[in-house]
């Protein structure tokens, strides 16, 4: 069996020592080197996610030395499940986009030569402790009263600006290299827990039997009737008044892109609890992430 076309190294010495091994054999001319930094929809250990798919070859791919991403790739992956795009009032250390995070990510960002930076961020902004807080103790809302709830909140500026922040370090470190992300696709099973099992978690599953949900508790008699309405706007407001005005942005309409997976998953056995895809949703969310993550790569990387 041929080795592994992508190597994704969490650990900074690591990746470090495999970047030098790299330049000094003269493959990073042809090997793409790609900063992650994301929530769950990047790092959740329950299946392969949307990032695992595009990093690691399906064992049936290996055997036949398929790459999935061109010329293969190293990736330095810095997500991590349960963080937030902006500051996160209810936990401030699951905060992606706030300064002291940013410098650490930019300050080791600047030392490589890195082709691609992806992110996945802005899920968990709109969930759990924020809807209790936008929608607080109302009942019997419409999902556009509701929605516009949300849109009072402040939270998608909120959400951009902290974007925005990571973006303008970004192009300051590295001018000129891809920034892309992705929506999120719309969930079919609303107030659904995923089930934990030795078999997706391993024995931690054995103390904690499920996990979520996030939304539909927060939304349950708040919005009855329309709670799919409602998430359907979330993720809607979400594409619109965050990714979309940021690629309509000056300051970053050369480098900003993002992927719309919403509408992709539309059977409810892809969906694993209300915010995460099954395995197989994964994969088909990863075909279509890949194909724009591979445009955005030198064309000798590809």
């Amino acid at each position: 069996m041929p080795p592994s076309q992508s190597v994704a190294l969490p650990l900074r010495g690591q990746f470090r020592a495999l970047y030098q091994q790299l330049k000094r054999a003269g493959a990073l001319a042809r090997t793409p080197v790609v900063f992650c930094e994301g929530d769950s929809w990047f790092s959740t250990p329950l299946a392969m996610n949307l990032l695992d798919w595009i990093v690691s070859p399906a064992p049936q791919d290996e055997e036949r030395g398929v790459p999935l991403l061109g010329q293969g790739g190293l990736f330095f992956r810095a997500e991590r499940s349960g963080d937030c795009a902006a500051r996160n009032p209810d936990d401030p250390k699951r905060s992606m986009f706030v300064r002291d995070n940013i410098d650490d990510l930019i300050g080791w960002y600047a030392n490589f030569e890195f082709d691609l930076i992806l992110l996945s961020a802005g899920g968990n902004d709109f969930v759990d402790g924020f809807l209790r807080r936008a929608l607080g103790n109302r009942n019997g809302l419409s999902a556009q009263q509701a929605f516009q709830r949300v849109l009072d909140s402040g939270q998608y500026d909120t959400v951009r600006k902290a974007y925005a922040l990571f973006l303008q370090a970004a192009i300051a470190a590295r001018p000129g290299v891809p920034v892309l992300a992705h929506t999120y696709d719309y969930p079919l099973l609303i107030g659904r827990p995923g089930a934990l099992t030795p078999g997706n978690l391993g024995v931690a599953a054995l103390l904690k039997k499920s996990v979520g949900p996030w939304i539909g508790p927060n939304i349950l008699g708040v919005v009855e009737s329309e709670r799919p309405a409602f998430v359907r706007l979330l993720i809607d407001g979400f594409e619109q008044h965050v990714l979309r005005a940021l690629k309509q942005d000056a300051r970053f309409a050369a480098v900003f892109d993002y992927v719309d997976l919403r509408g992709t998953l539309t059977q409810p056995q892809q969906w694993f609890d209300e915010m995460h895809p099954t395995e197989a949703g994964f994969h088909a969310l990863a075909t279509k992430f890949r194909g724009v993550m591979l445009g955005k790569l030198p064309a000798n990387k590809r």
